[in-house]
């Protein structure tokens, strides 16, 4: 049975962008998915400025997508300048639901999409990334409107007391970021930062020990409550959360306006296993193989 097009990819982060813009070099016929109505959703949700880094640097790039370190800003309008040059054929708004085998063996393949729409394709590439399945905080109270699990712009809020969660590199430079107009306290779940950038751990052990924020080490959430009288709907001058964590010490509790949890993702993975994928082990890092 003959398909619709020669490749369907999934997904518009770096590496969809860099398949899509090498099919159309090859001059395949292909079609390119992104759920968002716009490309590269990671990137996208960094906060603005952030520094976004290309390494490793010495990767041959085959693809017409540039891809240098630089600003979240200039990177995605270059990206956007070149889907619109290349030609690229993307298609926002399209979330790809199930894909399956047409016959036994290689394929073809039938991508259905959440719209009801549907094509063929002989080959499929999935660049579906980790954006879509972030880690909640696992506590009560974690879904008010006040408890935010990514930031764009640290500029947008000032004299508030912010709690961030979090140790990892997303974490530590929302901390930092927004420092500047506001009361920060960085939670830490370990004794110690073990997942970041040198450069990052430098500078977030400084701004505490200058006295620029706190860092709250050993230290877990235990649940998140509206403070009576107040709205997280609502911006105002007060605290309207009461944020309950657990230190060594014991139980204790902050009246916060604020709550940013940068908790890293979990991989997609019973999606990909019901798109035909199979993983030889239990572990969620484990190498996917198609069968």
């Amino acid at each position: 049975m003959p398909a619709d097009l020669d490749i369907a990819i999934i997904g518009s982060g770096p590496a969809g962008l860099s398949a899509a813009a090498r099919a159309q070099e090859l001059g395949c016929k292909y079609v390119l998915f992104e759920t968002e109505k716009h490309a590269s959703d990671t990137i996208y949700k960094y906060q603005k400025g952030k520094h976004v880094m290309a390494e490793p640097g010495y990767l041959p790039l085959r693809s017409g997508m540039r891809f240098e370190a630089g600003k979240r800003e200039a990177i995605l309008g270059t990206w956007d300048d070149q889907l619109a040059t290349q030609k690229i054929n993307i298609q926002y708004g399209k979330k790809v639901t199930a894909i399956a085998k047409l016959n036994e063996g290689a394929g073809p393949f039938q991508i259905q999409c959440e719209d009801g729409t549907s094509t063929t394709a002989r080959t499929v590439i999935l660049g579906i990334g980790l954006q879509g399945n972030i880690r909640k905080i696992g506590a009560a109270g974690d879904d008010l409107p006040n408890v935010d699990y990514t930031l764009a712009d640290p500029n947008a809020f000032q004299n508030e007391t912010i709690v961030v969660i979090g140790a990892g590199d997303a974490a530590i430079e929302n901390a930092l970021a927004l420092r500047e107009k506001n009361k920060v306290i960085l939670i830490n779940r370990k004794d110690e930062f073990a997942r970041c950038k040198e450069g990052n751990l430098n500078q977030i052990l400084a701004a505490d020990r200058n006295e620029e924020l706190q860092i709250f080490y050993n230290t877990n959430t235990v649940r998140i409550e509206l403070l009576k009288s107040s709205s997280a709907d609502e911006p105002s001058a007060q605290p309207c959360m009461r944020y309950v964590y657990k230190d060594p010490e014991g139980e204790k509790s902050l009246n916060v306006h604020r709550i940013i949890a940068r908790l890293g993702a979990t991989p997609p993975r019973a999606l990909v296993e019901s798109f035909g994928v199979t993983f030889p082990q239990q572990r969620p890092r484990s190498r996917a193989r198609v069968v």
